[in-house]
């Protein structure tokens, strides 16, 4: 199928054209009826999340000001259990018809790769929606506003889950666009996770050597594929602004901070605008976050991020992102374009890999490498020798700190589908024959073992390549087996009558 095929346009370049378009395919439920902020509006985004029902627009959130600050949309890219359109909001997002497939997806994201970056645009403050309403100083309160408390053993209140991080190195020659959680501090201030090998945590420890803060800005509500973008992690030095401007067709239209120099899409729902101490902290935490886990009690210290104004469009709403068991954004958006940026990576150093995905189900550890088996028979390579160069490539590039496990599959494997991948898991890799350990590249310490495990005697916690594939895919044209399935056994005349006739044998067609 091409990809051309299932482009679309507009839901790209506006959130609530993303939302608009959410309610025209009965995927969005408008919810009326008054909810509380503290654990209601989140349990009720976790169960959307479990049962891939419609997200979930609260137009009624206790402690909302009139038709200020703010109504709440949940699960914005979760998956939907209607037929055909599970990754419907993560198509969406990236200007694709709600049908793509996952291999359209990463292959929408890869084109775009490829793609000159589109500058962006920028706008007076008279013609940005972002800035009917403006807020300074003392006129702050975020302790004020209806900010869900997550999970009842969470560390206080997280307003930043779904936001974006804009920041800019002190040469101006680097602007970074991100997501990482921000925790409800006191009235003027955030505070949330700065983390050295990040891109934010780069360019924090720039101005901290400069002895100053670092302006920012939080931007919620932006562009879809600007969120998404957001989670790429991509070659450093790299505008994510320009990357969005060719996913989405069109230049981002953005306008200038009120109180510093950064620009914020001039569409966004509301912008927190202001600065990052490089001195002063606060406790933050625990939060269960994407790996689906929580360890109650334990705060840390972390930077303040210092609120100087806020605007807003009128009615504004706030995107939520409740972490946990997946599949929620960390998962749909993370995961998948971490998946993409690996692919990318494997390419560039000229490995047989024409497809790369992150099964949710693994909470962002797992990534499954599919094999062009007509490209590794010409390298005449084996098992063990590709499985370690496939492992150095990937787990020695940016996206491959954040990752411990690869698994390599061949094209029989749709890597998409779980139960393809624990099939060829569990058949076909054999346990030390076909597993290779990396123990000189480290982790990202979010991940629960990491933090929580059995220390290794020295230096990191290996990382692991699985090659789920027989040492005959790696010589023969055929494949030496014949799988027991539907689609394995039987010859495409049957299967296409059973299927044509599946209704008539009376089985529910969907």
């Amino acid at each position: 199928m091409e990809t051309s095929r299932v482009e679309t346009v507009g839901a790209a370049e506006d959130f609530r054209q993303f939302i608009k378009e959410l309610e025209d395919e009965n995927d969005l439920i408008i919810i009326d009826k008054a909810v509380d902020p503290h654990l209601e509006v989140a349990a009720i985004t976790r169960k959307v999340y479990e049962t891939e029902e419609k997200a979930p627009l609260f137009q009624n959130v206790r402690g909302r000001q009139g038709s200020g600050l703010f109504r709440i949309l949940g699960a914005p890219v979760g998956l939907s259990r209607v037929p055909g359109h599970r990754f419907g909001r993560i198509a969406k997002s990236l200007g694709l018809h709600s049908t793509a497939t996952g291999e359209e997806i990463i292959n929408k994201i890869n084109k775009c790769k490829t793609m000159l970056p589109l500058t962006p645009i920028e706008v007076p403050p008279d013609q940005a929606p972002v800035k009917q309403y403006k807020l300074f100083g003392d006129e702050i309160d975020l302790t004020a506003l209806p900010v869900p408390f997550h999970h009842d053993a969470d560390g206080g209140k997280f307003l930043q889950t779904f936001g974006m991080h804009i920041v800019k190195t002190p040469d101006g020659r680097w602007t970074n666009w991100s997501i990482t959680r921000g925790m409800v501090h006191d009235k003027r201030s955030l505070v949330g996770p700065v983390i050295p090998k990040q891109d934010i945590g780069v360019i924090w420890q720039m101005w901290k050597e400069k002895g100053q803060d670092m302006p920012w800005a939080l931007c919620f509500g932006v562009p879809p594929a600007a969120i998404m973008a957001g989670g790429m992690p991509i070659p450093k030095w790299t505008d994510e602004a320009g990357f969005v401007g060719a996913l989405s067709g069109k230049p981002v239209k953005v306008v200038k901070c009120e109180t510093n120099d950064l620009h914020v899409p001039m569409n966004a729902e509301f912008v927190l605008e202001g600065v990052v101490s490089t001195t002063e902290v606060g406790p933050e935490g625990p939060m269960a976050e994407y790996h689906g886990m929580i360890f109650p009690g334990e705060a840390k210290n972390k930077p303040l991020f210092k609120v100087n104004a806020i605007t807003y469009r009128h009615d504004p709403i706030l995107p939520l992102c409740v972490a946990g068991r997946a599949t929620e954004e960390n998962h749909t958006v993370w995961g998948i374009m971490q998946a993409a940026e690996v692919l990318n990576v494997c390419q560039a150093a000229g490995l047989p890999i024409k497809m790369v995905w992150c099964p949710f189900e693994s909470h962002c550890l797992w990534f499954v490498l599919q094999v062009d088996r007509q490209r590794l028979r010409t390298l005449h390579t084996n098992i063990q020798d590709f499985s370690k160069q496939v492992g150095h490539i990937v787990f020695g590039s940016k996206p491959g700190w954040y990752i411990p496990k690869l698994y390599l599959v061949g094209e029989d494997i749709d890597p998409t589908d779980l139960r393809d991948v624990i099939w060829a898991e569990s058949t076909r890799c054999q346990p030390l024959t076909n597993e290779f350990f990396f123990h000189e590249y480290g982790n990202i310490p979010l991940i629960p073992y990491v933090g929580y495990g059995i220390k290794p005697e020295h230096g990191n916690h290996p990382k692991v390549v699985r090659c789920c594939m027989f040492p005959c895919e790696f010589v023969d044209e055929k494949l030496c087996w014949k799988e027991g399935s539907f689609r394995g056994s039987y010859p495409s005349d049957i299967q296409n009558k059973v299927t044509r006739e599946w209704k008539a044998y009376g089985f529910d067609t969907e």
